[in-house]
């Protein structure tokens, strides 16, 4: 994990903390937590170029499932702050246009999001139909990934963290004591990955959509 992903992760923690300990009684109307299962779609090759030697390559991520929770503060009925978290078990494949990288890897790398982000709500979720809008700062880690040239001979590109943002839209039905809701949320950041290869990443906008269920308290 680079410096300014592990100071961005902290202050990611340290901005929720604050907002948790710091409102008073008679704000702090709301604390939820929830549960999530949804579906990873990237939208955008990971790498694409010619790689040292004249090959041209393209890494492309795959649909995967996605596991995760959600924690959020509500200051009214309009307004909050959530912290959310994600893992994805991830598989890449590779295309070359010539020599270098075999064609499909097999390999499987593993993807965890978590961000902090600002909630506006719509219509709130104290009434029976909840639709909201959210946006703030995402921190995406990638396991070590390795593939193939066509001898065989592996290349492992080692584990990343990449900082960027992230916006979202929720809706959900209010059942009471438990509350049902799906979300698509897009994380754009540049991916610092296969830099040694000679190629420029490409800006990602990778999606999540999630089915959850929760409390609030």
């Amino acid at each position: 994990m680079s410096v300014r992903a592990r100071r961005t992760a902290r202050a990611l923690g340290a901005i929720t903390a604050l907002g948790l300990l710091a409102a008073p009684p008679s704000l702090a109307q709301r604390f939820s937590i929830a549960p999530t299962i949804g579906v990873y779609a990237p939208t955008t090759d990971l790498v694409s170029g010619v790689v040292n030697g004249g090959s041209t390559i393209s890494f492309k991520q795959q649909l995967g499932l996605s596991l995760g929770g959600r924690l959020g503060l509500a200051f009214g009925s309009r307004v909050g702050i959530s912290a959310t978290g994600s893992y994805v078990p991830k598989s890449l494949q590779a295309t070359v246009g010539q020599t270098g990288i075999s064609q499909e890897t097999g390999e499987y790398t593993d993807l965890w999001f978590g961000t902090g982000r600002l909630n506006l709500w719509l219509l709130p979720p104290t009434s029976i139909l909840a639709i909201g809008v959210n946006g703030g700062v995402g921190v995406v880690g990638r396991g070590a990934t390795t593939v193939y040239d066509d001898t065989g001979a592996p290349y492992t590109d080692q584990s990343r963290t990449d900082v960027g943002g992230v916006v979202g839209g929720t809706a959900g039905v209010n059942l009471g004591v438990i509350g049902l809701f799906v979300s698509v949320d897009d994380y754009i950041y540049n991916p610092s990955v296969f830099e040694d290869l000679g190629v420029k990443s490409n800006t990602q906008n990778d999606l999540q959509f999630s089915f959850g269920f929760g409390t609030s308290f």
